[in-house]
């Protein structure tokens, strides 16, 4: 009798990459140059995008005194202000990022970026083996995409360095964190879309190779986060509408003070509109309790302190100064029910016969990810003019984040820990008891 030998196969992370990363080529190289150039195509769509309304602003406004080159140097300015760069005029420095032109600037990278991660036909026409890392970060578009975010970094600073010869210049190195994180949050965008389309079979496979090696504790942890998170952002855009609502009366006294003409009050409608993602950040401190800071004025659960404030239509919704209704304590209870829903989803994540501690780590890992997001989302819509009194307009993101936290990870470990000996009460008494025979 013969028997018939088989080579011995190895693990699918075991064998040799079939599609390496392949060496700097001309081709290579020219593939990486393209790809830098979308991010500074990103760049100046995102200055167009900005110019076009300030110039027929400037064309409409009778009042302007500009010219057509300090208007197009402004349009750069609130272009790198919506990263959270400094702008330096004569009278004071002026931070403030408005969330929605953020957001807007994220999607066209986003956009840019499918097509620079995306369209790779010499990958994306086979499935490659993924052996380890290099591979897996070829197969993703990884080289692309650091080509893709250093094109755009590069070309802001240019463009930035540029306006420096106008009125109000950027101070370069304010400019970088920012001109970094929205390519990059728009590259994490296309790799977080193709992993629930699994349309790309090359980036598909380098995702697979990802997914193989993270931890448990973050594949759970993560999706119930980003819907607590998503939860919040509804309660916080319902309150700041509700407050509108009810102060609406000062808001219009405001408008009719300033008196800035059609285009004047238009041009301050849609400056406040942008910045209504800032005031869910605020309303969201305001309700964990960290408060909100404008200038001198501070707002918390129980006062609201006396201060100058601009003539802003928008901060006619901030309460008088003086004492506030007692009792606001409980809008904690709010980041409490959020933190109670992660708990939820983290117990319900979890295997039955899972220990107490294994759903309480991925609710806890959930927390740090809320918490996390909070922090980066406090500093991006905190702003301010220095010197003067608006030194600091929005939160104090350490504290804000800390306290967000805190209170959903209370939430939540309770919750894991009602649920958990709720099975563990229901699974005992479905026991047989020592003893007793069963009957046939």
């Amino acid at each position: 009798m013969t028997l018939l030998q088989r080579p011995e196969t190895s693990a699918p992370d075991q064998l040799p990459a079939t599609d390496p990363t392949p060496g700097l080529t001309l081709g290579r190289s020219l593939e990486l140059l393209v790809a830098m150039v979308a991010g500074a195509a990103c760049v100046a769509l995102g200055v167009i995008a900005v110019a076009l309304p300030t110039l027929l602003t400037w064309l409409a406004d009778e009042r302007s005194t500009a010219t057509f080159w300090q208007t197009t140097g402004v349009s750069v300015d609130l272009w790198a202000l919506a990263h959270r760069a400094e702008v330096r005029t004569a009278d004071a420095d002026v931070v403030l990022a408005p969330l929605i032109l953020t957001a807007g600037l994220v999607l066209l990278t986003w956009y840019a970026a499918r097509q620079v991660v995306l369209n790779r036909p010499d990958v994306m026409a086979r499935v490659p083996r993924i052996g380890g890392w290099r591979a897996a970060w070829h197969a993703l578009g990884g080289e692309d995409a650091t080509a893709f975010v250093l094109g755009y970094v590069v070309a802001g600073l240019l463009l930035a360095h540029t306006a420096s010869f106008g009125l109000a210049p950027v101070w370069l190195p304010s400019l970088v964190p920012g001109a970094v994180l929205v390519p990059l949050v728009g590259v994490v965008l296309v790799w977080w879309v193709e992993h629930r389309r699994d349309d790309h079979p090359a980036v598909d496979a380098g995702l697979r190779w990802v997914r193989a090696r993270t931890p448990v504790l973050v594949s759970r942890g993560v999706p119930a986060a980003v819907e607590v998170l998503v939860g919040l952002a509804a309660v916080c855009f319902l309150l700041v509408v509700g407050i509108l609502l009810i102060r609406g009366d000062r808001v219009l006294t405001l408008y009719d003070t300033l008196d800035a003409g059609v285009v004047g009050t238009a041009v301050l409608s849609v400056a406040q509109l942008l910045a209504l993602p800032n005031v869910m950040v605020w309303a969201l401190s305001w309700l964990t309790g960290a408060g909100v800071q404008v200038g001198t004025v501070h707002v918390g659960w129980t006062e609201s302190t006396p201060g100058d404030l601009p003539v802003l239509p928008a901060l006619g919704a901030l309460p008088e100064p003086g004492a506030l209704p007692p009792g606001l304590w409980a809008m904690a209870l709010v980041p409490l029910v959020a933190g109670g829903w992660l708990g939820y989803r983290a117990a319900g994540a979890a295997s039955r016969l899972s220990s107490w501690w294994t759903k309480t780590q991925i609710a806890l890992f959930g927390s740090l990810v809320v918490g996390a997001v909070a922090l980066l989302l406090g500093w991006m819509s905190t702003g301010g003019l220095t010197p003067g009194l608006l030194g600091t307009v929005g939160v104090q993101p350490w504290r804000f984040a800390g306290l967000l936290t805190a209170e959903v990870a209370v939430g939540a470990v309770l919750v894991v820990s009602v649920l958990h000996l709720m099975r563990a009460r229901t699974a005992f008494r479905g026991r047989p008891r020592a003893g007793t025979r069963a009957r046939t």
